[in-house]
């Protein structure tokens, strides 16, 4: 099958899911509330972000931490990480928020740094909190690149762009008013390295983790790797759009490539051990599906192992939303399961 061929195919997977989602068959309700109608929210550009000071986790790396687990009217819908690396030439961002008003804030900090331009801007996947922010940086540099998987972009531009923004708005209450659909405009590819102010970035792709679309970026000087949301702290990553086979196959790569690196996640701190404690935490709930479906246990079954596992236990008191999230995930990774028994 040719290159083509699977980017037409992920485009009409990703429509096909949009439309699940649209009329209510997803089970991402459980997580972001239902679509509300831009009509009914409010009129006015939404506020703007208070001020947040970001913090150097590495040489280059700098990230402004995010306001809680999930999206809400308080955070204003400042959930995911911002991340920037400050080179000689330039300042380039990893993830730019979830909002036209979070990418000014970041602005805002950047400015306090440095008065040199952005750069560049790297999504590192398709879900709305990694790239609706880019509306302003590309108000504020129009000239910067915004860098994503090209199968990415075409999402964005074709299906998830819409929904993202829709299902934003609903979550905060219209807190993001304002922020417009400012898809990424550079494809980048697994081994692409760019070089900024003498400061090389290389790019990770191993195929589907949390979505098939996710990039890693690597500060190669700072052994320092941006996973964007394959791996997350005291968060499990939603699989809606992902593998958990596929997560644990793109830890692989990465600790081959990257070995002895900071992992950098969307959602939490650095950790060293991030993709360890990832890997213990979601193997837990795939391994215990796995052996249900095997077996001929049904869902309810396979959430009771995967309750009773240890390795998900030691995890449990310390993950965002724990309790209300693992019969979904458990659910997803049953599903997955039948696929590879059947």
């Amino acid at each position: 099958m040719n290159d083509d061929l699977r980017q037409q195919e992920l485009v009409d997977a990703v429509r096909r899911d949009l439309m699940r989602r649209l009329f209510g068959l997803a089970a991402g309700a459980a997580v972001l509330p239902a679509l509300t109608p831009l009509s009914a929210l409010a009129a006015d550009r939404g506020p703007a972000v208070p001020d947040q000071k970001p913090v150097q986790v590495s040489e280059h790396l700098y990230v402004l931490y995010a306001r809680g687990g999930f999206p809400n009217k308080e955070n204003q819908g400042f959930f995911a990480n911002v991340s920037f690396v400050m080179t000689p030439k330039g300042v380039v961002v990893i993830d730019s928020g979830t909002s036209v008003q979070i990418g000014e804030m970041a602005i805002r900090a950047i400015r306090k740094m440095t008065d040199k331009p952005v750069l560049a801007v790297f999504n590192t996947h398709f879900h709305g909190d990694h790239w609706l922010g880019n509306d302003a940086f590309k108000t504020a540099f129009p000239e910067a690149p915004i860098y994503a998987h090209p199968n990415c972009i075409a999402s964005i531009k074709t299906a998830t762009g819409p929904q993202w923004l829709q299902q934003m708005m609903g979550a905060t209450e219209g807190m993001i008013e304002g922020t417009r659909i400012t898809p990424p405009d550079h494809p980048v590819q697994h081994g692409q390295e760019l070089n900024f102010g003498g400061v090389t970035l290389r790019v990770h792709h191993y195929g589907q983790a949390h979505t098939p679309v996710d990039i890693m970026v690597e500060i190669v000087g700072d052994k320092t790797v941006h996973v964007g949301d394959v791996a997350m702290d005291k968060r499990i990553a939603n699989m809606e759009d992902g593998s958990f086979t596929g997560t644990f196959k793109v830890y692989d790569g990465l600790e081959k490539n990257a070995v002895g690196s900071l992992w950098v996640p969307a959602h939490g701190k650095p950790d060293r051990n991030l993709l360890v404690k990832n890997r213990e935490l979601l193997g837990g709930i795939y391994e215990n599906a796995l052996k249900a479906v095997q077996s001929g246990k049904d869902i309810e079954e396979a959430k009771a192992m995967v309750l009773a596992d240890p390795h998900v236990k030691k995890y449990a008191n310390d993950t965002v939303g724990f309790n209300e999230s693992i019969g979904k995930f458990t659910s997803i990774a049953y599903v997955e399961a039948e696929q590879k028994a059947f």
